[in-house]
């Protein structure tokens, strides 16, 4: 299974926003019209705020994305595939953090505001640099912030485990952010129990990191669900092998060692 638009991320010859159409397309045969309709919107927005400039422009992108668009947080605690995938999110107008920030920084964009990604701890951040003030934005809500609410939220998050630097806060490289949204919809895809949507995910993150071996345990685990034994031993020994101290390492390989051992028939 390849996916030619995952095989050159590090070079980031396509853009990122492309490149995540194209997943939704690979699950949903309607996803352009989905599309089509969200580009309509976002223009019809742009011309709307053709005479605003820099932050003024970038608060009314926001508002007019969480108000009059009406995009908002998933309401479920866990979260399925139809709040991660991008054309699922136009079509709910609602979805999860990582999911939102990508639509809001392409309304941005096409408005003639540039944004960058954040990795941020928990989930993305939008970072928008302006007369030598840096601003991010939540994308779960649209609220806009500053240097010191940053700090704070980041500490918060990370319980103060992590020292804060700013150089934490720079655009994160395309890889980052898919590999961020494939884990995303790979734990979705797992949770709504579309296990063989889930392989496909998991191909995905191949693609952008062979060989990488949680991936290959989360295959495993995967077509175990799929009753595709054999190849799921495969993977689970090539997990164990690359990382024997893994917590989970020490499950698998009873797990091994069950399959393995002979079946006494009773008769």
């Amino acid at each position: 299974m390849r996916f030619s638009y995952l095989e050159h991320v590090a070079h980031e010859i396509l853009p990122t926003i492309e490149i995540v159409w194209e997943i939704s397309r690979t699950f949903h045969s309607d996803s352009d019209s989905y599309v089509s309709d969200y580009y309509q919107l976002i223009r019809d927005m742009a011309e709307r705020h053709t005479g605003e400039d820099g932050l003024e422009k970038l608060q009314a992108i926001i508002q007019d994305f969480y108000f009059e668009l009406g995009f908002s947080d998933a309401p479920e605690p866990i979260v399925g595939a139809q709040r991660i995938l991008l054309d699922r999110v136009i079509s709910y107008r609602t979805g999860l953090p990582v999911s939102l920030a990508l639509l809001l920084q392409e309304a941005a964009a096409y408005a003639g505001v540039q944004t960058e990604l954040v990795d941020f701890p928990g989930y993305p951040l939008l970072r928008f640099d302006h007369e030598q003030q840096s601003y991010f934005v939540d994308p779960l809500h649209g609220e806009l912030l500053e240097g010191k609410q940053v700090q704070e939220r980041f500490e918060d998050v990370t319980d103060d485990a992590i020292d804060f630097s700013w150089d934490m806060f720079e655009a994160a490289d395309q890889k980052t952010i898919l590999q961020r949204y494939l884990t995303e919809l790979k734990h979705a895809m797992i949770h709504d129990r579309t296990f063989a949507n889930a392989l496909t995910v998991v191909h995905m993150l191949l693609a952008i990191t062979p060989d990488d071996p949680y991936e290959i345990r989360d295959r495993g685990y995967v077509l175990e669900e799929l009753d595709c034994q054999q190849a799921a031993v495969d993977d689970y020994q090539y997990f164990v092998e690359q990382c024997p101290d893994d917590p989970s390492a020490q499950m698998l390989r009873l797990q091994l060692e069950t399959w393995a051992a002979p079946q006494h028939v009773l008769h």
